[in-house]
């Protein structure tokens, strides 16, 4: 393989100029990973948009680089797909007079293509976004980047790391045009710019930024907040949401604290996340300006620590050696922004009807697109399920599957995520079966999952088995199948994890090293030391994982997995209240003391029996935090710190504040949203049905969480009947009906309107809207007669049927 200094001496010109750029702004990662003949054809194909599109010519040259030029647009897997957009792009927007319309026909285009599902955090490329059709948020919007980028327009993708009013967050995109940044929600076509279903959250945001990898002094870029690890970061908030200043102080010994690392969080999913990370100046002071809402502060620097809460315009922290606490309950309610839209965006009736063509349009041709990935077979049989899954994928991996009658086959692939079936490469899968070790005397299930998996954490699936074996002299091989700690040393050793490079993104992205660049290069970062340790083993057939808890690598051995370094460990019982049902990242977490911030722990919702579970945790200082999410976006919450020592067992019952009725009101106007009944008689607004209070639900058939809702209605069917309110249904489609829960639903309860909308973005719309998770439906959303909605929420919880009942019957008499 060509070397990046063998390819740049062989080239001149602007040519040479673009890779130059690219070899000093691209993540070290990316350099040591991937061929940099991938990165001349990014290169080739920006140079020839600039020759020959006027618009991409006028652009300045920083701008060219950073936003056209550049193949990266977050943490997604990289692929050439450049040539294939602009292709089918180029004929569209070529004959357009304006950016803007050409802007918007590239998220039309985008819509055609790929629409919102949610899945695992790993960023697919914008090629597997395209080639299978759907993809999350941050992975849409770097398709819509991606496809922009691919006809000389520039774009990036803008940032709300965490949402203080809701447990999410979201990427959009940025178009530059005519000279300014405007901005679109991707995949998400509207009929002009600025206009997303966001607008609303966007201006309840404390933090919308955008990145660039390497540095740029271009005003366009914006505010800068900080740079980090080689990433410059900038603050977009203003644009979005009203915003005040915020000045940080922080001392040491009463003296400033020149250098001080500032962590700007945000409570969300129950726990403090870093949506900002800001240095100390000389003075011992760094300055923001943010959105309204409550904030928390943590000062870091050589060991010492400070917290505090941010109040008024100014925060001040005195840094402190690090210390043993313990602590009782304390309550906190934390605020979040007020919605405070910055522009009117409302479109007028005829602007509606083109949106709602639009999307109807695009999502046929999406469909139909769709439907010929996969075409079943009757010898398919059980594996129809995981060929329809695969989508345009599906073919290649049936090759894979069929080759020969090798058991490993489909043992191999059922340890493979959904999305992970859907760009696999099929040799990458045969080179792990051809050089895989014979099982050895390990359970099934340990050998399936932990050395026959090529999967290990969130890293892409490469080819590493063969070469990493071949890689150890047969000595070495013995000794760590024997003492897989040896390893760990041999490995601590030999990569550095230090000084990695111009541009190093470290913790604030998902970008690694994969198993075979960090063994050739020699460096990579300590996640990536950690991904390549378990590669190691597993190429040696020994069983490895990265531990649940804390992500550090454990191996198997004498029947059990055991860490790499031996850690004392102590027994934390965790207890709540018989009423209470208390979610991970949603109302409470666990986290762990480190030299440089607390670390949540990787917990789930399994292993809780009546009221009680117990956790072997490394000992340490431990923060408990839980969270009562208010439907306006406010939180009840409460913390509390305690220390475990090695061999100590303790008990702790977690603190779930109540609330009454009143708290979980609010008034929010809910957004048009026109539907049609079966018979196909349009319904101009669902939420404004004959003037009485109304219960919808956007119902997921067949989930589980579904399942519970439907079988509540039908507990409490009678009591809902007695009240003069509507019921109405939003499904998928008429198929949705078949589905047998729903379906008895219905025949039980004839009253139930069941009406048809465009499903998913409206969902998704309302769910933003109101602080629900989209993710998580079924959505249920409790409107007054004039639309108004009062109170909202997603997914299952115990008695929300029974909860929203009650707040109908209120509803109901105050009419």
């Amino acid at each position: 393989m060509e070397t990046w200094s063998q390819l740049l001496e062989t080239l001149g010109g602007e040519q040479r100029r673009a890779m130059e750029f690219l070899y000093t702004h691209l993540p070290q990662s990316d350099l040591d990973t991937y061929p940099a003949a991938l990165f001349l054809q990014f290169a080739d194909h920006a140079l020839t948009m600039r020759r020959t599109l006027p618009w991409c010519a006028e652009l300045p040259e920083e701008l060219f680089d950073h936003y056209v030029l550049f193949p990266r647009v977050n943490d997604e897997d990289l692929s050439f797909h450049r040539q294939h957009f602009s292709e089918a792009l180029l004929n569209r927007v070529h004959a357009m007079d304006t950016m803007e319309e050409r802007i918007l026909e590239v998220n039309r285009w985008c819509h055609e293509n790929a629409s919102y599902q949610s899945q695992d955090d790993r960023t697919a490329s914008p090629w597997t976004v395209y080639a299978n059709g759907s993809g999350r948020c941050g992975e849409e919007s770097a398709f819509l980047v991606a496809a922009l980028r691919s006809i000389g327009i520039a774009a990036r993708q803008v940032y709300s790391p965490r949402w203080a009013h809701c447990d999410d967050n979201h990427a959009w995109v940025e178009a530059l045009c005519d000279g300014q940044w405007r901005f679109l929600g991707a995949c998400e076509p509207e009929p002009i710019l600025d206009r997303g279903w966001f607008n609303t959250a966007a201006s309840r945001a404390i933090l919308v930024h955008s990145r660039i990898f390497g540095t740029g002094n271009h005003l366009l870029h914006g505010t800068p907040i900080s740079r980090v690890d080689g990433i410059s970061w900038f603050n977009q908030t203003e644009r979005y949401a009203k915003t005040a200043p915020l000045q940080l102080h922080v001392t040491r010994d009463g003296q400033p604290a020149a250098g001080a690392r500032l962590e700007l969080q945000v409570l969300n999913e129950a726990t403090y996340y870093t949506i900002a990370t800001l240095t100390a100046d000389c003075y011992g002071y760094a300055e923001i300006r943010l959105g309204l809402g409550d904030l928390h502060v943590l000062a870091t620097q050589d060991g010492l620590w400070a917290e505090a809460d941010r109040a008024g315009d100014r925060v001040e922290l005195a840094l402190a050696p690090l210390q043993e606490r313990e602590t009782d309950w304390v309550t906190m309610d934390v605020l979040a922004p007020q919605d405070a839209v910055l522009r009117d965006v409302s479109l007028d009736e005829a602007g509606k009807a083109r949106r709602t063509a639009e999307l109807q349009r695009g999502a046929a041709l999406r469909e139909a697109r769709m439907a010929q990935f996969y075409t079943p077979r009757p010898e398919d049989g059980p594996r129809e399920t995981l060929y329809r899954t695969a989508r345009s994928n599906a073919e290649a991996l049936r090759t894979f599957l069929e080759r020969d009658d090798n058991p490993l086959r489909q043992a191999m692939v059922e340890t493979l995520t959904d999305k992970d079936l859907r760009d696999v490469n099929p040799a990458v899968l045969e080179e792990h079966l051809l050089h895989v070790a014979a099982n050895d005397g390990l359970p099934a299930e340990v050998y399936q999952s932990f050395v026959l998996s090529p999967r290990i954490e969130l890293e892409p699936l490469t080819a590493w088995r063969g070469p990493l074996a071949q890689a150890l002299c047969p000595e070495e091989q013995a000794v760590y199948r024997k003492n897989p700690a040896a390893l760990w040393t041999e490995l601590e050793r030999r990569i550095t994890t230090r000084d990695l490079g111009l541009v190093y993104t470290g913790e604030r992205t998902g970008l690694v090293w994969t198993p075979m660049a960090a063994w050739t290069a020699g460096r990579c970062d300590c996640r990536s030391l950690r991904i390549l340790f378990v590669a190691i083993l597993r190429s040696l057939g020994v069983a490895a994982r990265l531990g649940q808890l804390d992500g550090m690598p454990e191996y198997w051995q004498n029947g059990c997995f055991h860490p790499v370094k031996p850690r004392a460990t102590a027994t934390l019982t965790l207890t709540h209240a018989p009423e209470a049902e208390p979610l991970y990242r949603q109302n409470w977490t666990l986290a762990v003391r480190t030299a440089t911030g607390w670390n949540t722990l990787s917990l789930t919702d399994q292993d809780w029996q009546q009221g009680q579970r117990t956790l072997t945790v490394p000992a340490g200082q431990y923060r408990l935090l839980t969270s009562v999410r208010l439907p306006n976006g406010n939180q009840f919450a409460a913390g509390k710190e305690f220390s475990l020592r090695a061999g100590t067992e303790r008990t702790e019952s977690l603190l779930l504040r109540s609330f009454r009725l009143e708290d979980l009101l609010r008034r929010q106007d809910m957004p048009v949203l026109p539907a049609v009944t079966l018979d196909g008689t349009p319904v101009p607004d669902v939420s404004r049905i004959n003037g009485r209070p109304t219960l919808l639900c956007w119902m997921e058939e067949g989930n589980e969480p579904t399942e519970h809702v439907l079988n509540e209605l039908m507990a409490g069917q009678e009591a809902l009947q007695q009240l003069a309110a509507n019921v109405v249904f939003l499904v998928r489609g008429r198929d949705s009906l078949n589905q047998r829960t729903l379906a008895q639903v219905l025949q039980r309860w004839p009253d139930i309107q069941v009406l048809l909308d465009d499903w998913a973005f409206d969902l998704e719309t309302v769910a933003r809207h109101l602080a629900c998770d989209p993710e998580r439906p079924p959505l249920a959303v409790v409107c007054n007669g004039d639309g108004v909605a009062v109170y909202g929420i997603s997914g299952y919880h115990v008695g929300s049927v029974e909860l929203m009942t009650r707040i109908i019957a209120q509803l109901c008499a105050e009419a």
